[in-house]
């Protein structure tokens, strides 16, 4: 007699492009289908229209959409999403409930107790609520609610250490409840050799030996894609030839566009929106750039690493526990733009260092950060709950 697979549910907001979405289809896509049967529930989506047509051809039945979740705090919305999410999982019945990112975590965990469900609750938030996303009221607010919404989890999965001190030092969850499970990142394409670097170059008329620097994300102010621009128009000061490669797009991307006319750019800007071919980008560079200003993880500095591309990034949130300064890239300050500019010009300048960052990085990804350690820890996270086992103890052998 076969054994009944244990019911997984996974709620987010939405499912834009972006590290949470990609984590939480990943997760439902990959722990192991004859054990775990997985779902995800998602909003409309910044367009409204519903998760992107590739999520939807990825999970098929396994996706549903509830159309009044949505990322913003609204409060009509937000109440009809909470009944819709009770009255779902009274029906369902799931043994995990995993919730993923703020909205999330307070609509499941609320709707978790409403319906009285005997699920296993973990969430993820998936970054650092506590700072970077609005000032001090936000930042009190945030944890005024993560601190009275913690004993309604069962776990509390931070992508990096540093994001379950910061839990801890706000009193938003106790020791023993939280977990580290980076969010991994399936690195085949990133490891692959091929001639995607020429052929890249040649599709957007980049010179084959110019110095290029990319930009991978949402053009959000958390972003800091204009702080980006700021690096180059330094960088370009001492490196005439410099390009910049500047992959997505988002609301920011109208004033974004006027900032790099007035800073004399426009003439090394390649905007490419958002790509599918991300390996191919990146493997067209020659020195990736991250200027968040709060990043989670940042699965993206995986992905570079795993290219073999050095990594010159603004130490925010957990970024410092992926980029290991001095040996995979070079960490600044938060907001230093002057700084990260010289890194950058150092950096393209020292072919000796450079290629020591690109051994170092892409061994430091397939060691810590690969698709498989995140799916073997999730697993044991979602079996070693149903054996009513702390999650610090579970991950901690």
């Amino acid at each position: 007699m076969s054994r009944r697979r244990i019911r997984v549910v996974h709620i987010i907001t939405r499912l834009d492009p972006g590290g949470s979405a990609e984590n939480t289809v990943l997760s439902a896509e990959r722990v192991d289908p004859d054990r775990f049967k997985s779902t995800v529930w998602t909003g409309p989506g910044i367009s409204g229209e519903g998760p992107p047509l590739e999520y939807s051809d990825r999970l098929g039945l396994h996706l549903k959409v509830i159309h009044h979740l949505v990322r913003p705090i609204e409060p009509f919305l937000d109440l009809r999403a909470l009944l819709v999410l009770v009255r779902r999982l009274r029906k369902s019945k799931p043994d995990i409930l995993h919730l993923h990112s703020a909205k999330a975590g307070v609509l499941g965990r609320v709707a978790a107790k409403l319906a009285r469900s005997k699920a296993k609750v973990i969430y993820t938030p998936h970054g650092h609520l506590f700072s970077g996303y609005g000032g001090q009221s936000a930042s009190r607010l945030f944890g005024w609610i993560e601190k009275r919404l913690a004993s309604f989890a069962d776990a509390i999965v931070g992508l990096t250490q540093d994001e379950v001190r910061e839990f801890l030092q706000h009193g938003a969850g106790s020791k023993e409840q939280f977990c580290v499970i980076p969010s991994g990142v399936e690195l085949d394409p990133y490891l692959a050799d091929d001639d995607s670097r020429a052929t890249i170059r040649t599709e957007l008329n980049i010179p084959d030996d110019a110095p290029v620097v990319g930009f991978i994300g949402r053009f959000a102010e958390v972003k800091g894609p204009d702080q980006a621009l700021e690096v180059i128009a330094k960088a370009r000061e001492e490196i005439s030839a410099l390009h910049f490669l500047f992959v997505g797009d988002g609301e920011m991307r109208s004033a974004l566009e006027s900032q790099a006319k007035k800073l004399g750019l426009d003439d090394i800007i390649h905007w490419t929106g958002w790509r599918k071919d991300v390996p191919h980008l990146l493997k067209a560079m020659d020195l990736f750039l991250l200027t968040s200003r709060n990043e989670g993880q940042g699965r993206v500095l995986v992905e570079a690493m795993a290219t073999r591309l050095p990594v010159v990034a603004m130490a925010t949130g957990g970024v410092s526990e992926v980029v290991m300064d001095g040996k995979t890239g070079v960490l600044t300050a938060a907001g230093d733009v002057e700084a990260t500019a010289t890194a950058v010009v150092e950096l393209l300048g020292n072919r000796n260092v450079h290629h020591a960052f690109a051994d170092a990085g892409r061994e430091r990804a397939i060691k810590h950060f690969s698709l498989h350690v995140m799916i073997q820890r999730l697993e044991r996270l979602y079996q070693g709950l149903l054996e009513s086992r702390t999650p610090e103890s579970i991950l901690s052998e």
